[in-house]
């Protein structure tokens, strides 16, 4: 569907396709802009993360490194170089990543190598009654998103329950894109699984972004002091801001809360339930944990799709119960999936050296690299 609105026109000189884009991106420009001016806040922040894992993961190897123009990052040993900017490496194509960023698309994909996926339904914002039927039928809470367009749990909201609920999320959604997608909340703690080339690298746990009260202040000041928390601090503890958004005021409002009450002193407030924003207080690695047998099933999955560098977030109960129709669920595969999730974690001294050992294989397999 390519509608985005009534009384749109074509821009002159520009196709009806171009012309639609334009204006969808324009869609997605207006809702995001205060979050835009504070995700840029922390760009200093990722740029010396970021160059800070790549050149001790190039000096662990014996190669060197040097900052190249247009943020990218050049890793050299002997007559080979690889470049890399953030967390993207040179490995899949655009139309791979555009594949499992397609929520719809790359579910189909997965189910097809018989692992779980959240029940769910893609709908354009005019068609609100099919999600509200789909919610109604599932008898259970439901997540709302953008069906493209988005990332970093921008215009998604979790933990709907009830009609007036899901009709908020879906105004909201439909801000950023005319289509969207509801799911299923599969229940469970969120887990991001690693991959290389179908080798797996590691895995880490990622919990619900919280503030800790301090027995004066509001929640809107614990965030705000959370914020200047990961702007200031000498060493980085998270890569992304945690945004006052709608998202924000719905969990707190599951328990009952808003953003003006005085928690208590040591009181943790869970404040999202999507974890994009979560920092390493939140997080661990969990390697040991996963059985043998997931690891081997996924690794599969991600081979199939054709994905060479994979990030896959599985919800689960129980990490431990066998893959099928009731046991862990995928959510989501993600390519060229962010490396701070696997550095910054509440026990640094569990973190796994996965910039290293990407370089390690690029280098060993001659993959990924330019020849000079």
């Amino acid at each position: 569907m390519t509608d985005v609105g009534a009384g749109s026109r074509a821009t002159p000189g520009v196709g009806p396709a171009l012309s639609a884009l334009a204006r969808r991106a324009k869609l997605h420009r207006i809702p995001d802009a205060p979050a835009i001016l504070k995700r840029r806040r922390l760009r200093p922040v990722r740029a010396a993360f970021y160059t800070a894992l790549w050149r001790d993961a190039a000096a662990a190897i014996g190669a060197t490194h040097r900052l190249r123009a247009g943020g990218l990052q050049e890793i050299r040993r002997g007559r080979q170089a690889t470049y890399v900017r953030g967390s993207e490496l040179m490995l899949d194509s655009p139309v791979a990543l555009s594949l499992v960023g397609e929520r719809a698309l790359s579910f189909e994909l997965i189910a097809a190598q018989g692992l779980r996926v959240p029940a769910h339904l893609v709908f354009h914002r005019a068609e609100a009654q099919a999600a509200r039927t789909f919610h109604a039928e599932l008898g259970g809470p439901v997540v709302v998103k953008p069906l493209s367009g988005t990332g970093g749990g921008r215009g998604v909201t979790t933990g709907i329950q009830g009609r007036e609920a899901l009709d908020r999320a879906i105004r909201r959604a439909g801000r950023f894109c005319p289509e969207m997608i509801v799911e299923e909340q599969v229940p469970g703690a969120f887990y991001r699984l690693t991959y290389l080339d179908g080798r797996f690298l590691d895995a880490v746990r990622r919990d619900p972004p919280t503030v800790t009260g301090d027995g004066r202040s509001t929640i809107r000041a614990l965030v705000a002091a959370e914020n200047r928390r990961r702007r200031a601090g000498e060493m980085p503890c998270a890569l992304n801001p945690l945004l006052v958004d709608a998202e924000m005021r719905g969990r707190l409002a599951q328990d009952g809360r808003s953003l003006r009450d005085v928690p208590a002193t040591g009181e943790v407030v869970v404040v999202k339930g999507a974890v994009n924003e979560s920092g390493p207080d939140e997080t661990f690695n969990v390697t040991r944990d996963i059985p043998a047998e997931t690891i081997e099933a996924v690794g599969r999955m991600v081979d199939a799709l054709g994905i060479r560098f994979a990030g896959v977030d599985v919800m689960a109960q129980d990490i431990s119960a066998p893959l099928g129709p009731d046991g862990p669920a995928v959510i989501e595969v993600n390519g060229n999936p962010g490396l701070h999730h696997h550095a910054l974690l509440a026990d640094p001294s569990t973190a796994a050296p996965v910039a290293r050992m990407i370089l390690e294989h690029l280098f060993e397999t001659g993959t990924g690299v330019v020849r000079t």
